[in-house]
């Protein structure tokens, strides 16, 4: 089974086309899925929406009562997910917004097929790209990215920070039998470099397949706050340096 997770803050003019486009890539994978959507604190008609879509599809909503941020989106996701998932299972992690390209998933899962146990979609790579947006959040991007990859490079990979992820089940299962409630402790998107930095060091088999974001799939403006990513960002470093150490060994 496939279980995708998606984090939403006010998504109202987004959602109901990606939960459509998600439906119609299922069918045409002959894919068991079921979708974890986590609303955190939308002031919007974004559950209304995603309920809507309950007799047609396996969604569930799960809700924050306040916007907590991306860190927790995620370990509420998580651990959603991993109620219910086997060990080979697949969990899919996305955008709300569109920018994820549902078309390179089945990509993705072959890919794991393979042998890996992570796979992320990035617009680095060689064949992706980045459309449609400032020249301003592409250099800031690159940036960021450069100085992961320069500090913590993975052989091979090139994008760090993606929600658009492939994970096998077994791999997540591991990490929180490993780090526990620990596994995501930044509040906002550089979350996602904290959890690929402790996978990485768990000894998970990672690549990456190209991806073009296209930010003109975006209604409405990136929920992303420059400064306060770049915070993020110099706290996961800080920290990872602290403690590289003493960081779980590979097995």
């Amino acid at each position: 089974m496939i279980i995708l997770i998606i984090p939403a803050y006010n998504e109202e003019h987004n959602i109901r086309t990606l939960l459509t486009n998600i439906a119609s890539a299922m069918e045409r994978g002959g894919w068991a899925y079921r979708v974890i959507v986590v609303n955190d604190g939308s002031r919007d008609n974004t559950v209304g929406l995603v309920e809507s879509f309950k007799p047609t599809m396996p969604v569930t909503v799960v809700s924050h009562e306040r916007n907590m941020g991306v860190g927790q989106v995620f370990r509420t996701g998580f651990e959603e997910a991993l109620k219910a998932a086997g060990p080979d299972d697949v969990l899919v992690t996305m955008e709300a917004d569109n920018t994820s390209d549902i078309h390179i998933l089945h990509t993705m899962l072959r890919r794991l097929e393979d042998g890996y146990d992570l796979v992320l979609a990035s617009c680095y790579a060689q064949e992706g790209a980045v459309v449609n947006t400032s020249l301003y959040r592409r250099t800031l991007s690159l940036c960021a990215n450069g100085l992961i990859r320069v500090l913590f490079g993975l052989k091979g990979i090139r994008t760090y920070s993606s929600f658009y992820r492939a994970y096998r089940a077994s791999v997540m299962q591991r990490a929180v039998a490993v780090h526990g409630a620990n596994l995501i402790t930044e509040p906002g998107f550089a979350c996602m470099v904290e959890l690929l930095i402790k996978l990485n060091r768990l000894g998970v088999r990672i690549c990456e397949v190209p991806m073009v974001l296209n930010a003109q799939m975006r209604k409405g403006r990136s929920k992303m706050k420059t400064l306060r990513t770049i915070l993020g960002y110099l706290r996961v470093i800080a920290k990872t340096l602290r403690t590289s150490r003493h960081s779980p060994t590979r097995r």
